[in-house]
């Protein structure tokens, strides 16, 4: 299928990280038929133009072994302000991005990032290490008591169209009155869904630490990927029962962890986060 105007954004610091993120994109890309734009940032007017040839011959080179269509994108500033602005006004369906673990995640998505992701129309793919395989066939599902877990559910939809895998829900045992009942109501819609299609799902309980579990539980079942949603916004219960997000994306499994913004934008073409 033809997207000429869609593309998977992948950050590209000219590192072997950026050689993950980039084969991860080269997975969706070649599933979905939407191009690659390798995006590097400057500082400055005066590093575009170098930076611009050092970019495009590496985004030739990978374009000839990947066969698939790469562009090289240069823009100055900031790496936390630009890349939410640029992906947010440029067709970009998906930015991927590589990090080293902790050391990576406290550079990249630590607050600063948070507030990028959070801010972004697309979603965030956070990769450690090259991909085990061509697909994600096992998508770990970690639910809390975040009323924006119901917004994974058609990006879960559509990763399952993609690579017909199946999904693993998990939700923490907690004693909170509150949590639990916000915990049950999610459990109750995401069950629902599930019922109502035909992909294949499993739900268990797990301890009450959700960032562990979910490292521990993807560790488990061999994960190819963890679903995770952001905050709209940080709300006191997100203080009082700490935010999981940051430990998940630095799982020492080194597991691919998409990251979905709220109230994410329904897709066109052949990218769509409904599957349809």
């Amino acid at each position: 299928m033809e997207n000429t105007n869609k593309t998977i954004l992948v950050l590209w610091d000219f590192s072997p990280k950026a050689e993950c993120a980039f084969a991860h994109a080269v997975n969706f890309a070649e599933a979905t038929g939407v191009d690659i734009t390798l995006l590097h940032v400057v500082k400055g007017e005066k590093d575009v133009e170098p930076a611009q040839q050092k970019l495009t011959e590496v985004a030739e080179k990978l374009a000839a072994e990947a066969k698939i269509l790469v562009h090289a994108q240069i823009i100055t500033g900031s790496i936390f302000k630009s890349i939410s602005s640029y992906a947010s006004h440029s067709h970009v369906e998906m930015v991927v991005m590589g990090t080293h673990g902790i050391r990576g995640v406290q550079r990249f998505t630590g607050s600063w990032a948070i507030k990028v992701i959070r801010g972004s129309k697309v979603p965030f793919l956070v990769v450690q290490e090259m991909p085990q395989s061509k697909k994600y066939n096992n998508i770990l599902f970690p639910v809390d008591f975040k009323k924006e877990n119901i917004e994974k559910i058609k990006w879960a939809h559509f990763l399952h169209s993609l690579f017909k895998g199946k999904v693993y829900i998990i939700h923490p045992r907690v004693s909170d009155s509150t949590f639990k009942k916000r915990i049950y109501s999610n459990m109750v819609f995401t069950k629902k869904y599930f019922d109502n299609t035909d992909i294949p799902y499993t739900i268990e309980t797990v301890g009450k630490d959700l960032a562990r579990e979910t490292t521990d539980y993807a560790k488990k079942i061999n994960a190819d990927l963890i679903l995770i949603a952001l905050s709209k916004t940080l709300t006191f219960a997100d203080y009082l029962m700490g935010p999981a997000e940051q430990a998940i994306i630095a799982n020492d499994a080194r597991i691919p962890v998409m990251v979905i913004s709220p109230r994410p934008k329904q897709l066109s073409g052949g990218f769509s986060a409904t599957g349809t």
